[in-house]
């Protein structure tokens, strides 16, 4: 009977023990789960806060973005362009008048001439005193009467354009073409065709004006009226001998 008491008190003691050590090995497992829990916990709070800083940042970059895109938008690149036959650029707020000139170029009967028409500026800026006797540059004349009154001499002023990069003279309309803007219309012009000098096509305005006391025939380089001509023009929809029409445009 005692040995069968010190067997059982064996036994109990050694199951006692096992149940302790299991006890201390789920503690041990329970609080290797509670660090993991808690680990992540830790990544999970880090990735919540890498969320957040990551959409702050595209927030951030979306409003530079818009920033950049208004900044674009209301940059005044500007364009300019001459109107001739006039003293003064077109009154708009988006206009602004660089100066304010007489138009001029080469001697309609000089084979040597310069072709362009060129606004010259009221207040020219001379150095050298003398030079070699090659080039000239004369006033302008309208040389008919279909502009006003003939030798009137012709005035330009040289606009800028604000918050546009491209102008154009379209030759044979009046008005411009589907998201352009007008800046002026008028008459196309040109130096006579049997004339010695070359010369180019601009746009008279369509109410020309003159510079003060510029009646005398001085020549120089001139304005005539341009004529469609049937041939190589296509008739119709050009109409012989009616003077072309044309039209200054920005965008």
């Amino acid at each position: 009977m005692e040995n069968m008491l010190a067997i059982l008190n064996k036994t109990v003691k050694q199951q006692s023990l096992s149940i302790q050590q299991q006890v201390t090995i789920n503690q041990q497992q329970a609080t290797t789960i509670q660090q993991q829990a808690a680990s992540l916990q830790q990544h999970s709070t880090t990735i919540q806060q890498q969320a957040s800083s990551i959409q702050q940042q595209a927030t951030t970059i979306q409003l530079q973005r818009t920033e950049i895109r208004q900044l674009q938008s209301t940059q005044e690149t500007g364009s300019t362009y001459i109107i001739w036959g006039r003293k003064q650029c077109q009154n708009k707020t988006d206009t602004e008048q660089v100066y304010s000139g007489y138009a001029g170029g080469g001697m309609y009967d000089q084979s040597g001439s310069a072709a362009d028409y060129v606004c010259l500026p009221p207040d020219p800026d001379f150095v050298k005193t003398s030079g070699y006797d090659g080039g000239h540059m004369y006033g302008a004349e309208y040389e008919s009467n279909f502009f006003g009154t003939w030798n009137e001499d012709v005035p330009c002023a040289v606009c800028r354009k604000s918050r546009s990069t491209s102008i154009l003279m379209i030759p044979g309309k009046n008005k411009c073409y589907k998201g352009w803007n007008i800046e002026y219309h008028g008459y196309l012009a040109s130096g006579e065709n049997d004339h010695a000098a070359a010369s180019s096509y601009v746009c008279v305005d369509s109410q020309p004006e003159y510079l003060n006391g510029g009646v005398q025939n001085e020549n120089g380089k001139l304005f005539y009226p341009v004529l469609a001509k049937c041939g190589a023009l296509q008739c119709p929809p050009y109409i012989n001998d009616h003077p072309l029409t044309c039209v200054v445009c920005s965008k």
